[in-house]
């Protein structure tokens, strides 16, 4: 059995979204889900101080409750967390599988992503494609058999957002993506792909295409 799914829950709307997209996963797996309060406390000031719990104590419980009635037959569990530094650390030690975040301008986004040592799935509440991360020549397989799961089934097709801190030439990024996709487009022929380069800020280029994807999958 893989790992747990650990999704951030801290009340709002777009938490909820996320919650009911990891439960719905987790169960696609066959793994455990892991609910973990968390306060977004601004990332200069983490780690939060002792005390600060801007999240009740009583809302995992509450999330935990919904989901297994929902999902009966799903593994659910809750546990306290704090800023990012806090759930990245958490999400280590239950050797988390996926870590599960609602798409928000608000969510640390250079904390996660920098500081993330297994797969991250921002969900979005649009019907856009998945979007894939990839960092000048790393492209992860367990990424890519991620990112290719969650298209086929949504029919939204799957995004490549290649991103570089320099000014490459295009024409050889492209190629190396073509040839580490072969494989994967015979064996996923009904994902349409599509392809952008930007070598802009990685984490404005992120943030600007989780508005239109159904879920963004930075790398690490």
């Amino acid at each position: 059995m893989p790992g747990p799914i650990v999704v951030a829950f801290d009340g709002t709307s777009a938490a909820e979204h996320a919650l009911a997209w990891a439960a719905a996963a987790a169960v696609r797996r066959g793994s455990d889900l892991v609910i973990a309060t968390t306060s977004w406390w601004p990332v200069m000031l983490e780690p939060v101080p002792a005390g600060v719990r801007l999240v009740p104590d009583a809302c995992v419980d509450l999330a935990v409750e919904q989901v297994t009635a929902q999902w009966p037959d799903l593994r659910v569990s809750g546990l306290e967390s704090g800023g990012a530094g806090e759930l990245l650390a958490r999400a280590a030690e239950l050797d988390a599988s996926l870590l599960v975040l609602a798409a928000e301008t608000r969510t640390p986004w250079r904390a996660l992503t920098r500081g993330a040592d297994r797969p991250l799935a921002f969900v979005g509440t649009v019907a856009g494609p998945v979007v894939l991360e990839v960092r000048a020549r790393q492209l992860r397989r367990d990424t890519l058999s991620l990112a290719f799961d969650l298209a086929r089934p949504t029919g939204t097709g799957l995004h490549l957002l290649h991103t570089a801190w320099h000014r490459p030439r295009p024409a050889d990024l492209a190629g190396f993506v073509v040839s580490e996709l072969a494989d994967w487009l015979v064996a996923y022929p009904n994902v349409a792909v599509t392809y952008q380069l930007t070598t802009g800020p990685r984490v404005r280029a992120l943030n600007r295409s989780a508005r239109t994807a159904s879920v963004l999958l930075p790398a690490r």
